[in-house]
């Protein structure tokens, strides 16, 4: 009995079920069993999709954004003259090692340690200038086998810059410059990166030096203008021997006696400030002019000893005047003693002069 109270209930259950909505389904015969109305009443916990419906989403990379690194400047890149035992005029057509009509080629340096090509450009530059010069992806790649861009003989490419004795012009604003410009900075041995560089870590091996039109166009002052800030600059020191003597050396490039006379430096002086004020303004004006001196001094009383007449070193221990990696070079070893780092090293040789 009561089995059967159970089964007159479900179907009771049933008959309300799809009565709900306004009994348009009465009458109906179902044509199913109790045990299978059960089984379709159950809900599935983790409905399975058949794989047909089931729709991939399309994978998205983002695109990084070009940064344009071309800039509108123009620089120049500009033969470094060096005298020679045979050739001191100026004028000549030999004059600084290079005749008027000679060439000289840079191509991208390789790796030693793999042979690789060394990488003129960065990944941003790169991915731009394939963009700019409408080459295909990676065809500025350092490491293709085949139709490598940096190879100088490949005629596709740029792998050779050819620069003359006479001032050679780079356009940044135009790719194939600007590749250029990049190459010549790979070339760290020959190409100086600015004036600055060239002349605070002066180099036997420099050929060229980059400088940048813009930057030599606001230093360009009149010859009048200089000469009267040269005779400015001149009269605080005049009666200072050791600064002009020092002045004198950096000009011409070799030592002077240091018992030479005051109204000899100082006549000196005057011929350089008519024949370059530029040059002497440049460097009458330099901030290490008095470390420069100092160690001109320290030198000349034994303190510091000079090698190649070049390269400074500390005489009390043979430790060189400059910082790891570096030449122990005038420059260098003026900006290594005014470093605070260094400043004990200043005041020992200061103090030692006072004692002299």
């Amino acid at each position: 009995m009561a089995k059967k109270r159970v089964e007159e209930e479900k179907e009771t259950a049933m008959d309300n079920l799809f009565n709900e909505d306004g009994g348009d389904m009465q009458g109906m015969q179902l044509d199913m069993n109790p045990q299978d109305i059960n089984m379709s009443m159950q809900i599935h916990p983790n409905p399975v999709v058949p794989e047909a419906e089931v729709k991939q989403q399309p994978v998205t990379r983002e695109k990084k954004e070009l940064i344009n690194c071309l800039r509108n400047e123009r620089v120049i890149v500009r033969f470094v003259p060096k005298e020679t035992a045979m050739v001191h005029n100026k004028n000549h057509i030999l004059y600084g090692g290079m005749a008027d009509t000679a060439t000289r080629n840079f191509v991208v340096p390789r790796l030693s340690s793999t042979g690789v090509y060394k990488n003129p450009l960065t990944n941003d530059e790169k991915a731009y200038l394939e963009y700019a010069m409408g080459l295909e992806e990676n065809a500025l790649s350092i490491y293709k086998r085949e139709n490598n861009f940096w190879d100088d003989s490949n005629p596709n490419g740029i792998g050779r810059v050819t620069l003359h004795k006479q001032d050679n012009y780079l356009d940044l604003s135009n790719p194939a410059d600007y590749i250029k410009y990049k190459i010549l900075l790979c070339n760290k041995d020959q190409i100086a990166s600015s004036l600055q560089e060239l002349e605070d870590r002066p180099k036997a091996t420099y050929q060229f030096v980059i400088i940048s039109e813009n930057a030599e166009t606001k230093s360009n002052l009149s010859k009048m203008e200089a000469t009267a800030q040269c005779y400015m600059e001149f009269g605080a020191v005049k009666e200072d021997a050791n600064t002009l003597r020092t002045i004198i050396e950096l000009i011409e490039k070799r030592p002077t006696t240091p018992q030479v006379k005051l109204d000899y430096l100082q006549g000196k002086i005057n011929d350089y400030i008519q024949k370059d004020p530029r040059r002497f303004l440049q460097i009458i004006t330099d901030k290490l002019l008095p470390a420069k001196v100092l160690i001109k001094r320290s030198h000349d009383a034994g303190f510091v000893s000079c090698r190649n007449n070049s390269l400074y070193y500390l005489k009390q221990d043979g430790s060189p005047l400059c910082e790891m990696g570096e030449e122990s070079t005038l420059t260098n070893a003026a900006r290594y003693i005014t470093s605070p780092k260094h400043s004990d090293l200043k005041y020992l040789l200061e103090a030692k002069l006072k004692e002299e």
